[in-house]
């Protein structure tokens, strides 16, 4: 299966086959978008400079379906092609839950997906209470202070410690062993 697709497996075996052909992923062509945001334009004219970024708006219907070929795969994708129905400029902060929260989902995909190829990550610590010796710890682990080797109280080299001994074939306590520092 392709490496970029992310997608529960449940997911994928529940999309239709077409002609007994699998179906393993999908998207959606918006030929004529600028048309679409024309009238809404003429309204509510905006002016964008290069490299400004935008959140549009969409209601289409979907006027073709297309099934194309995935790469490395004998399986397609299913194409929807959309037609602007209405269409509108807006400010962000309107639909940032929604775009933060599907940014999160994506993220929560890509990392199982990873974890299925056997890729394990370890979570980056964001920027928090320093008084709090865990925290404080984190940050230098992120920041390479462990590069000597495993630290017993830091809850990222436990994990690393977890990944390999999985990967090696040997208990935890045999990678801090092996991989922490003399004092």
């Amino acid at each position: 299966m392709p490496a970029e697709l992310i997608t529960d497996l449940a997911k994928i075996e529940a999309l239709s086959p077409f002609e007994g052909t699998p179906v393993i992923a999908t998207s959606i062509e918006v030929p004529g978008l600028s048309g679409g945001l024309n009238d809404a334009l003429r309204v509510d004219p905006v002016e964008m400079h290069m490299e400004d970024e935008g959140v549009l708006i969409i209601k289409g219907a979907v006027k073709k379906i297309r099934f194309d070929p995935v790469k490395d795969s004998e399986c397609v994708e299913r194409v929807h092609i959309w037609r602007v129905v209405e269409a509108t400029v807006v400010d962000e902060s309107v639909v940032a839950d929604i775009l933060e929260a599907q940014r999160q989902r994506i993220q929560a995909a890509v990392i199982e997906a990873e974890k299925r190829e056997g890729i394990h990550r370890l979570p980056l610590a964001e920027v928090g209470d320093e008084d709090d010796p865990e925290q404080v710890m984190t940050l230098q682990h992120n920041a390479g202070a462990h590069q000597d080797g495993l630290r017993r109280d830091c809850a990222l080299c436990a994990l690393e410690a977890e990944f390999a001994a999985e990967a090696n074939g040997t208990t935890v306590e045999q990678e801090f062993e092996a991989r922490t520092p003399p004092e």
